[in-house]
């Protein structure tokens, strides 16, 4: 296996990891927005369980204005929170195929550092052999 081949593979399995590590930028970006939109969703829910009854019939008005606005930013919350996990879950496909190509990569670098050390094994060992015969011829 020629050295070009090693670094080719070096270089590769680098530039996955650089991949996997972007991706699960993403995805922890993704999971961070997710939290604050749940966050902002669970404040809105909770600041329109405190309103209670309105005290008069003007106040019936603002109220009600009121709970339709909160009642839509929750909706677009939730939207946006749907929208947000289909898109984590599109990270999280990419993510395992880049760990799979990566392993891969890694896998076949490994089969050929295992072949090289076999190759150098061997051809020490066809030198001692040779140097043995040799030595043994000469004696003989």
């Amino acid at each position: 296996m020629s050295t070009g081949r090693t670094d080719g593979l070096a270089v590769l399995s680098r530039l996955k990891r650089y991949e996997m590590e972007a991706v699960a930028q993403e995805m922890a970006e993704v999971n961070r927005a997710l939290g604050q939109i749940e966050t902002e969703r669970q404040d809105l829910l909770q600041r329109l369980h405190e309103r209670g009854d309105p005290d008069g019939i003007e106040a019936t008005r603002v109220l009600s204005d009121f709970i339709r606005n909160s009642s839509a930013l929750i909706h677009q919350k939730e939207t946006e929170a749907r929208r947000l996990r289909d898109s984590s879950a599109g990270a999280h496909d990419r993510l395992n195929a880049l760990f799979a190509e990566a392993k891969q990569i890694d896998l076949i670098s490994a089969r050929r550092a295992e072949a090289r050390r076999k190759a150098r094994n061997d051809a020490e060992t066809a030198a001692q052999n040779e140097g043995f015969l040799s030595i043994w011829l000469d004696r003989s």
